[in-house]
Formats: structure tokens, sequence, C-alpha cells
């Protein structure tokens, strides 16, 4: 077995449990421990779009199919998640669901149909998939500039940050070793964010280590000066 494909497995591995981690948060939903507000639904669009472009990308190649087959799995669970977003949004109530999801799949399945069919271009697709992707990985810059802004470290979801650089990572080499520069250009990107999120989490997690280490000093000394009496008193 080629070393390629080895890595690309591995790829898929990693990507099918980033794709599958939703299901804590619409889990919470099901339980009423969070509302269908807290479902970024820029997330969903994103995921099926980029799933999309790149499972149609791998299928116009041949003897490509782990990328594919990690693709295409992408783009299910993708659907799955934004089928279950459209029964919450819609309030249960299934007669508006039925619409909301039959027009969501017809979407999904005429895109796919453009791009396989009348697009017909590799090529193309893989540039179109690039863009989306540089998209992607920009569009977080706001939460940075609000951790920056309020020094608040937890914004950063510092977990899927590290899985999705390790995703990044084993894809990027796998970029590296068929020298397909539609994988290597967005996934050198994805590192480089994630290694910019990643060291402004650090360094705002340091600082308010030492903020917590100073203000335990702070009442210390207040518990000291209480328990030590006053000379006056004396």
């Amino acid at each position: 077995m080629e070393i390629s494909v080895i890595v690309s497995w591995i790829g898929t591995v990693i990507g099918i449990i980033l794709n599958i981690s939703p299901i804590i948060m619409f889990w919470n939903i099901f339980l009423g421990k969070e509302s269908i507000r807290v479902v970024p639904e820029a997330m969903l669009i994103f995921n099926i779009l980029c799933s999309s472009l790149w499972a149609c990308y791998w299928k116009l190649q041949e003897d490509k199919f782990v990328p594919f087959f990690s693709a295409f799995i992408g783009l299910d669970l993708s659907e799955v998640f934004a089928l279950v977003f459209l029964f919450y949004y819609a309030e249960k109530n299934w007669k508006k669901y039925l619409v909301y999801a039959f027009l969501e799949i017809n979407l999904v399945i005429e895109f796919n149909y453009v791009l396989l069919k009348i697009i017909a271009d590799y090529n193309i697709i893989g540039k179109i998939a690039v863009l989306v992707n540089i998209v992607n990985y920009i569009a977080p810059g706001q939460n940075i500039a609000k951790v920056i802004r309020e020094k608040d470290y937890t914004l950063i979801p510092i977990a899927s940050t590290l899985s999705g650089a390790s995703c990044g990572l084993t894809w990027f080499i796998f970029g590296l070793l068929i020298m397909d520069w539609n994988t290597i250009i967005p996934n050198a990107l994805g590192l480089i964010f994630a290694f910019i999120n990643c060291t402004v989490w650090a360094y705002y997690y340091c600082q308010s280590g030492s903020k917590k280490e100073k203000k335990d000093e702070v009442l210390t000394d207040d518990k000291k000066e209480k328990m030590e009496p006053n000379k006056e008193e004396v």
C-alpha cells in the first residue's frame, strides 16, 4: 500500500471524528439544555459546500477513492446535522419541516449536479474549493479579534482547533505526496490559522493564570493583615 493511501486513510478517520463532533451540541438541544440558536448556521452551510466541492473534485479523478470517500462521508454527516437543525428550526412542525427539508436536499442535489455534469472539470472545482476553504478559515478571525479585545481565551475552542490542525496536517502531507496544489494550499493556510489561534489562546491563558496568582497573593496578604494584631491595639 502506498504511503499517500495510508496518510489519506488517517485523514479520513480524523475527519470523520471532526464531522461527528457537532452531535454533542445537537444532543444538548435534544435534552433541552441548549437552544437551536447556539448552532452556527454558517458552519452547516460551509460544511455542506466544502464537502460537496471536494467530493466532486475527487470523484472526477481516477484512483482517488479514499479522499472521495472522506469528502462523501463528510457531506452525508453535514446533511444529517442540517436536517436535524431544520427540524428544530421549524419548531417541530412536520409540514413546515418537510418543506424546508425538501428545498435543502433539492439545492444540494442540484449543486452537485452542476459540479459533476455541467462544470465537470476537477481543476475548476478544485480552485472553487480552495477559495471556499480560505473564506472558511478567515471567518473565525473575527473571533480572534474578540478574544484580544476581551482578553478571554475561552472564546477559542482549543480542542477543536487542535483536532482540526491535526486533520489539516494529514491532508497537507497527502497533498505533498501526490503534489496536488489544490489540496496543499487550503490545508497549509488552515495550519497557519490554527497556529495563530493556538498562540493567541496560549498567550491569554498564561495572562489569566498570572492574574489569578496575583489575586491569590493579594487575598493571602489581606488574610495575614487581618490575622496579625494591630500594634496600637496591643
